[in-house]
């Protein structure tokens, strides 16, 4: 019975074959590779990247405001690496990034990630990053023209054309708001410029670890915006495939505040005032 149920299967895997070929193998590569992925996630390693625990920790920024910055400097913290030698590679799979991940390992009771999400009813422990929105939209803007998306700053200001989540203001105002109640730690990205150290000892505060001044000290050295631009260079770009190689020097301009003032026209910068005025004057950007 076995062997003719068998050979029935095969006439029929035949039969789809000889009337759809390429549809056949489509089904069949499908079929195995979701076999795999299933293997993989049953394993003790592998998880969803939308699979959380409540003690999970969130670093969520609007784009082009350190994120990719405190993956790294998150990474040499919790496990005492040396960030001169930390590839961006290795950041991520340490803070694994929910936009551009499937699957991710986890590495301990408590996983960091890194989003640039909206707020999220399972975001309940949030580091949120926040740097001034007109330096973080040209540095967006210069962004984007790496990657071939041709916006111009008028309609990334005016529009919101090429970007993501959302506008800036929009995406600081529905993060204070906090509308799930997260445990949130705000670090301001001009603080991190002019004292890491301190900032992250408030991150080792928030996340209720102890880490000495000598440690926190030779993270934030190893991670300088210099260093960053030299592992970039010395470990073949960034961990994303849209940064390898000499795109990955690229994705680091110039890590600086207040440029937006030589970038920015003086209409577009009325309007973002205008328009983003309460979130500007919350952070002390306007007074």
């Amino acid at each position: 019975m076995e062997k003719l149920n068998n050979n029935i299967i095969k006439s029929r895997n035949l039969i789809r074959f000889l009337y759809n070929p390429k549809k056949y193998i489509s089904d069949l590569i499908i079929y195995h590779s979701n076999r795999i992925v299933r293997k993989l996630l049953n394993s003790e390693f592998f998880y969803t990247i939308d699979n959380f625990l409540p003690q999970d920790i969130f670093i969520v920024g609007y784009p082009k405001s350190g994120n990719t910055w405190m993956q790294s400097l998150i990474s040499g913290l919790i496990y005492g690496i040396d960030t001169r030698y930390l590839p961006d590679k290795l950041a991520q799979e340490i803070v694994p990034d929910v936009h551009a991940r499937k699957i991710y390992k986890r590495f301990g009771n408590i996983n960091f990630f890194k989003s640039h999400h909206l707020p999220k009813p399972e975001y309940k422990n949030v580091i949120y990053l926040v740097r001034d929105g007109r330096d973080a939209l040209v540095s967006y803007f210069h962004f984007n023209m790496k990657l071939g998306i041709q916006t111009s700053l008028e309609e990334m200001v005016k529009e919101g054309k090429g970007l993501y989540p959302s506008k800036w203001h929009e995406h600081v105002e529905a993060w204070l708001q906090n509308p799930y109640k997260s445990n949130m730690l705000i670090v301001k990205y001009e603080d991190l410029l002019k004292n890491a150290v301190y900032e992250l000892q408030r991150v080792c505060e928030f996340i209720n670890i102890e880490r000495d001044t000598d440690l926190i000290e030779r993270v934030v050295k190893g991670n300088d915006f210099a260093n960053m631009k030299k592992k970039a260079e010395k470990y073949g770009g960034l961990g994303h495939k849209n940064w390898l190689n000499e795109k990955g020097k690229d994705f680091f301009r110039s890590g600086k505040s207040g440029t937006y003032k030589n970038d920015l026209p003086d209409h577009l910068i009325e309007y973002i005032n205008h328009e983003a005025e309460y979130a500007l004057r919350y952070f002390n950007y306007i007074k």
